[in-house]
């Protein structure tokens, strides 16, 4: 059974938030535009640790999997996102009903994640998949932070984590959290340094008892993007980024 690794990716508050009213409540050009890449983005070869070679990529594209929320949040003339395999899983809704073509080479229903699984384990020569991006939304990112690791031939290794520093935006959709105590303690003094912001209510923030995930050097960050990381932050010790009013860093996590 071929194995199915998986990378979540997602921007979200210090507290987590990631969405607002079905919607995402920051409009953030350049932190789009680094989704938009980091997706596409198909490295020559696959090694350990995702980073490039120097073979063809040949006909590979990535794919992003998102619940139907994910997909109904993204306008109809950007769908299905460019470039990438979209599985879109419902277990209730048809493709007339999401304003999916059926014949399609671009997008394809699901029914559930397993169904997801086998139709990447599968392939084709016209359409073979290289990264494999979790995008949304919130009941998708619960179903798979504790995947146990290579359970059923499906590994969840990675988060790719745009943290907004500040300001702090009100959410009602969120993330489940990942961090430990001492690993939010450090999010929270960067969010104190860069952006002079603080978090009204910690109390709300519930850090691990253990450390499950570790945040990834960013040398490491920078050897998986690979060309799609941001020009303006190849030669950064810290990838932080200040778009008009609001300051965030682009993270990566992986599993203990």
């Amino acid at each position: 059974m071929a194995r199915v690794k998986l990378a979540m990716i997602a921007a979200m508050t210090m507290a987590n938030g990631i969405g607002k009213d079905a919607g995402l409540p920051w409009k953030l050009k350049g932190e789009m535009a680094y989704f938009r890449k980091v997706t596409t983005h198909v490295p020559s070869v696959l090694g350990d640790e995702g980073g490039e070679s120097s073979t063809a990529a040949g006909k590979r594209r990535n794919a992003v999997i998102m619940g139907r929320k994910t997909w109904a949040s993204i306008p109809p003339k950007f769908r299905p996102l460019k470039d990438r395999l979209n599985i879109v899983i419902s277990r209730t809704s048809s493709e007339a009903e999401l304003g999916i073509d059926a014949a399609s080479s671009d997008v394809k229903l699901c029914k559930s994640l397993e169904s997801a699984y086998e139709l990447l384990r599968q392939g084709t020569d016209s359409d073979l998949i290289a990264r494999v991006f979790v995008i949304g939304g919130a009941q998708l990112y619960t179903d798979l932070i504790n995947h146990t690791s290579d359970q059923d031939g499906v590994e969840v290794d990675r988060l790719l984590v745009t943290r907004i520093l500040g300001p702090q935006y009100e959410c009602d959709a969120f993330f489940p959290e990942f961090r430990s105590q001492e690993q939010l303690q450090e999010d929270l003094e960067t969010t104190h340094e860069h952006a002079n912001s603080t978090i009204d209510n910690t109390s709300a923030i519930h850090p691990l008892s253990s450390t499950e995930w570790t945040r990834a050097s960013t040398e490491s960050i920078k050897e998986y993007l690979g060309s799609s990381c941001p020009a303006d932050l190849a030669d950064k010790h810290r990838m932080i980024v200040q778009e008009d009013a609001t300051w965030y860093e682009y993270q990566m996590w992986q599993r203990k």
